[in-house]
């Protein structure tokens, strides 16, 4: 595999930041656009276990999805300079914004604004979804996992954390049984 330039992986991620509206669920449609499409850093496959390990670890999806595409680019600089692309346009917006939100919030074309905003993050989150459902519930196992989760999330007043704990353990002893009932 071809050693991808720093600044590449830097111009790429800040590139994504800059879209990056609604939170980490809008960084799956971008970083199959940009990573996967477009440069073919990783395949679908691993954008899902990055987006789904990014979820199982503390700190925002979109640094963590950063850090995880970028170390599998370039290793720890990579890495790097993935969540330095990807902080780095909200850092300077957010620091522009906070100059001049104050100020205009009160005027009914920026409420009309953030509605459209907020809109369209919920389409992206959407289709995230769909992406993700089509590579994530693909068998037997997987739909009944996801019932029984869902179930779970909704009737049993446990922390989600716990039901992903636990998901993971029945994943693994099943790929284990499956693997030795197939040998």
């Amino acid at each position: 595999m071809e050693k991808k330039s720093l600044f590449e992986i830097y111009k790429v991620f800040f590139i994504i930041g800059m879209q990056l509206l609604g939170g980490g669920y809008v960084i799956v449609p971008l970083l199959k656009k940009y990573i996967v499409e477009e440069r073919n850093w990783m395949t679908d496959e691993e954008l899902v276990d990055f987006f789904a390990m990014s979820q199982c670890i503390p700190g925002i999806i979109a640094g963590n999805i950063a850090i995880c595409s970028g170390y599998k680019a370039r290793g720890i600089i990579g890495a790097i300079m993935a969540i330095l692309g990807i902080i780095t346009s909200p850092f300077i917006s957010i620091i522009i914004l906070a100059n001049i939100l104050s100020n205009v919030l009160e005027y009914p074309i920026v409420q009309h604004a953030f509605e459209g905003i907020r809109i369209s993050v919920v389409i992206l989150i959407l289709v995230t979804i769909k992406d993700l459902w089509a590579k994530s519930v693909n068998s037997v196992f997987t739909y009944i996992m996801f019932f029984l989760i869902l179930i779970a999330l909704f009737l049993i007043p446990v922390s989600p954390t716990l039901i992903i704990i636990i998901s993971a353990i029945i994943a693994l002893l099943y790929g284990k049984f499956k693997g030795v009932k197939n040998a």
